[in-house]
């Protein structure tokens, strides 16, 4: 065994964790190019409302030493001739010398563009900016990327490169900017993470600056606005609400530092769950289900198979991943949006809401056996997500079908790879309402299954597709990449961007679409 290395692919978020690498090759060390100025982690933007928006940098203090404060200025024009915007804010080494700026009194539905400058000094690159739409009114389109999961190590951020050109209102992150920890994992590490495992403010910190330096990254991020939450991985793997609780001061860290480095003006302490309207065509409901949860079925021990015991405990009344807070806002969110006649209804989720049941043990059969068999009883594979919290998901979707509520899509980041199906208000009953649609998204570049090679990929696909209850219509376990959404008031189209991480610059091409019709809950 000192000659190999162990590994386990797990079928979630936490991805992959590799034990005794002996032998490999360590991957080179990755000095990414400048970008010209003392802005060196690039400027961001963020949606925020149809007046105002969030704009972001960091002033490099190995660059330019003893400045206190940046100025800061909106145009309407790239070149921004026609400023209409401008002020100072303070920086310095209680926030990491970030520049956090919300900046009011803008048109509705519109892009911006803004950056800043050292007083008598250099100035950061010109990025995008953008406002919300009018909540009365009716766009014909919008179009959102969204993605999750860029672990340093595993690839090059080909998919950001892609992201960049695209044409698109915002970008929609699901979690995993950063990852806390710093393992290698041999024949997919690209670059070596020259922080170590983060467990401070110093340390988290280091991380983001780290990924900010990766000049397709700074690319996309001066060119659209940014909708983050975060998952698991900015503070670490699999936490829960209890792992917070004992591990106070490394949460406290990890979360100053998010807030310290991504482009959302605070809410209510550290409350990250919020939703953005784009008029009457969509409505975005960003949710938290870490911060708030109880910790997984089984104890927390392990993201991979629930049986028995383990689905008994999932199956607990009362059990969340949400909170009760964040549930409430959620369903009359809904509600809300479907009672002013907001016509698409997208859910950024960071972890599964569909059931990864390769075994149904709740049938007809087995139930007049046993009637007081566990309520969706069966093996799971994925008890990180949604599946360790039934009477939660059972309650969200019984509300989408009690509420009549339509077009509901989440939109899911996390397990490292696509997954496309449909959901029902129970999916143990054939019968019951289809209420939903969920569109994982794959990872920017962290692996999964993909470790395995393409071949036993794709037989694990074929064992996938169409055959566990309930059933899934499309999987990709080979390729990395990203989810776009393109919404008119007749369509909603999802169509899933791939690349190869492991080589660098290999172009982005679309392996599928799905197109929804407005009412119609089973996609093309």
């Amino acid at each position: 065994m000192d000659r190999r290395s162990f590994l386990r692919v797990g079928a979630g978020g936490a991805g992959l964790l590799v034990i005794g690498a002996s032998g490999c090759a360590e991957p080179p060390a990755f000095s990414p190019p400048g970008n010209g100025t003392p802005f060196s982690s690039g400027v961001l933007s963020g949606l925020h409302s149809p007046s105002e928006v969030v704009l972001w940098t960091r002033l490099d203090p190995d660059l330019v030493d003893g400045v206190t404060s940046l100025d800061w200025s909106v145009a309407t024009d790239p070149t921004m001739t026609t400023v209409v915007a401008s002020g100072s804010t303070a920086i310095g080494p209680a926030r990491d010398h970030t520049a956090k700026v919300l900046v009011g009194g803008l048109d509705p539905d519109r892009s911006y563009h803004y950056r800043f400058a050292v007083p008598d000094g250099g100035a950061s690159p010109v990025g995008r900016a953008r406002t919300l739409p009018d909540a009365a009114s009716s766009p014909t389109r919008i179009r959102l990327a969204y993605g999750s999961c860029q672990n340093w190590t595993q690839g090059w951020y080909n998919a950001w490169d892609a992201i960049a050109v695209e044409v698109v209102d915002a970008v929609l992150w699901l979690g995993d900017y950063i990852y806390e920890s710093a393992g290698t994992l041999p024949g997919r590490s690209v670059r070596r993470d020259m922080v170590g495992t983060a467990k401070d403010l110093a340390g988290y910190r280091a991380k983001y600056r780290m990924v900010r330096s990766d000049p397709a990254l700074q690319a996309d991020h001066r060119s659209d606005p940014f909708v983050p939450v975060w998952d698991d991985h900015e503070f670490r793997n699999n936490v829960s609400r209890i792992d917070g609780i004992n591990e106070a001061a490394r949460r406290s860290a990890a979360y100053q530092a998010w807030f310290e480095y991504m482009p959302v003006w605070p809410i209510d302490g550290t409350r990250i769950y919020r939703s953005l309207r784009f008029g009457r065509l969509a409505e975005i409901f960003m949710l938290d289900t870490r911060q708030y949860r109880d910790t997984q079925a089984g104890g927390g021990a392990s993201s991979l198979i629930g049986s028995g015991d383990t689905v008994a405990e999932a199956a607990q009344p009362g059990r969340t991943i949400l909170g009760l807070p964040q549930r409430d806002w959620l369903l009359g969110g809904l509600s809300g949006a479907q009672s002013e006649s907001v016509r698409w209804k997208l859910v950024g989720n960071q972890v599964m809401i569909s059931p990864v049941r390769p075994i149904d043990l709740d049938t007809p059969e087995l139930r007049r056996l046993d009637p007081n068999l566990t309520r969706h009883a069966g093996v799971y594979l994925n008890m990180d997500s949604w599946d360790s919290y039934f009477d939660e998901r059972d309650r969200v979707l019984a509300h989408l079908a009690d509420q009549r509520i339509g077009n509901v899509s989440f939109l899911t980041g996390d397990i490292h790879t696509f997954w496309q199906s449909t959901l029902r208000a129970d999916y143990d009953d054939a019968t019951s309402p289809l209420v939903a649609n969920e569109f994982v998204g794959g990872s920017i570049t962290s692996s999964a299954v993909n470790v395995l090679g393409t071949g036993a990929a794709t037989q694990i696909e074929q064992l996938v597709t169409g055959r566990w209850d309930p059933a899934f219509r499309y999987v990709d376990f080979r390729r990395n990449g990203y989810g776009l959404v393109d919404c008119t008031p007749e369509t909603m189209t999802v169509s899933y961007r791939t690349t190869d991480v492991l080589v660098r610059g290999t172009p982005t091409i679309t392996s599928v679409d799905f197109t929804l019709a407005d009412g119609d809950p089973t996609p093309r």
